[in-house]
């Protein structure tokens, strides 16, 4: 894999636009701004396109086998990190996707695929995009504990602050979104049966077992331990 730095962000700015719809990027430049943290040129694209990581055609910017390579590796490894700072010491959002930015070039394969068992496999980032998935979570390794857990492990009582849902229906997103389970909120586990009821923000809701398994926290002692 290349050690240019700004061939990397590049190449993985390439793939997060091409995220929105298409299989390819069809906008030059690309302008800094949400998971796109380069402004990137047709100078840029040129450079891509003349190291093979990149074809142009009438129909956009298309990645290469070993661009596409290059780009989910880098994009994993920012938002692994994300997810890291996050979950584990309780980092904003934004100024944690900011922090990985910086670290994100110099971060060995081996310690990612370490953070990413460490966490649980989680398939998207605190900003709810995809996590481009490793090798260790096709193998499941288990053996780093994680810090992440399935709101089903926690018993009543006991407290989770929510880092991802893994819906099996988008429909379900939405609704747990408009009950207020997202990203950051603190849960109690009132009761586990027949049905989940738990407790947020002033707030009762009861939801089934399956549901609940989609609901990954990590655990807190008390509700300021992550409160921002």
């Amino acid at each position: 894999m290349t050690n240019d730095s700004r061939t990397q962000d590049v190449l993985e700015a390439l793939l997060v636009a091409s995220e929105k719809g298409s299989s390819h990027a069809t906008e030059v430049p690309l302008r800094r701004g949400e998971d796109i943290h380069v402004d990137v040129t047709q100078t840029d694209i040129d450079r891509v396109v003349a190291q093979s990581y990149a074809r142009e055609d009438e129909q956009g910017i298309h990645l290469t086998e070993p661009g596409l390579r290059i780009a989910k590796s880098m994009l994993r490894r920012h938002r692994l990190t994300e997810m890291l700072l996050f979950s584990v010491l309780g980092l904003e959002r934004e100024l944690a996707s900011e922090i990985a930015c910086r670290v994100e070039h110099s971060i060995r394969e081996e310690m990612i695929e370490g953070v990413c068992t460490l966490l649980g496999h989680p398939s998207s980032c605190p900003h709810g995009r995809p996590i481009p998935p490793g090798p260790c979570c096709t193998e499941l390794k288990r053996t780093i504990t994680s810090a992440v857990y399935p709101l089903t492990d926690l018993s009543p009582g006991e407290l989770g602050r929510v880092i991802y849902l893994t819906p099996s229906h988008h429909e379900r997103l939405h609704k747990l979104s408009a009950l207020g389970l997202i990203p950051g909120v603190i849960v109690e586990v009132h009761r586990k049966f027949p049905v989940y009821c738990l407790r947020f923000d002033e707030s009762e809701v009861a939801v089934e077992p399956k549901v609940a398994s989609e609901i990954f926290v990590s655990k807190v002692t008390r509700r300021d331990d992550t409160e921002h």
